[in-house]
């Protein structure tokens, strides 16, 4: 099985204090994801702040570098809807139909930047991808039941950013990752349950 790892990172001015946790965690997530062996994995990696960077698009997951202090700079809003939706959209360009997707977005805050995509479209891009059976969207965020709700992606797929410990969202993004690329599903509807 082949697997699209896309992580979409808020690195907002929010995310300052905890720059080095971010940086660390994000470190952890990447060695645990390399040491996966039972798939061939690519990576795509969407920073947004009031714009949206793509840090890394398409590559295996064995050559993506750490992020350091000079990669993750947080600054800035939060242009979550516009990073979304510019992870999807490289991914649709790229994507081979024995490929599946696990996106992982991640924030501490709600959207307010965003000036090409509105939550409308979000729900629809996200209920399409996953209506194909070969998409699984992950939230670790704010509000995650209302998140889930109101984008129609499975609830059990969707928990709460951890402010006290930044470095746990982490390990979550990781279990949810690992979950999938290690069996045989095409898609998951229930990684933290």
């Amino acid at each position: 099985m082949k697997t699209i790892v896309c992580i979409i990172l808020d690195e907002s001015g929010s995310m300052w204090t905890k720059r080095s946790d971010i940086i660390g965690g994000f470190n952890a997530f990447l060695d645990e994801q390399k040491k996966i062996k039972e798939d061939e994995s690519r990576f795509f990696l969407v920073k947004f702040n009031t714009a949206v960077s793509v840090v890394h698009s398409g590559i295996p997951v064995e050559n993506v570098p750490e992020l350091s202090e000079a990669t993750y700079t947080p600054g800035g809003g939060t242009a979550l809807y516009d990073a979304i939706a510019e992870g999807v959209r490289l991914i649709e360009k790229d994507k081979q139909n024995n490929e599946r997707v696990i996106c992982v977005i991640m924030t501490d805050g709600e959207e307010n930047s965003s000036r090409e995509t509105t939550k409308e479209q979000i729900k629809e891009i996200i209920k399409t991808r996953e209506e194909r059976k070969d998409w699984t969207f992950v939230y670790i965020g704010e509000n995650p039941e209302r998140w889930a709700r109101e984008t129609c992606m499975s609830q059990n797929n969707a928990v709460g950013y951890c402010h006290a410990q930044p470095r746990a969202n982490f390990g979550m993004m990781a279990k949810a990752c690992s979950s999938l690329r290690t069996s045989q599903a095409s898609r998951a509807d229930n990684l933290f349950r």
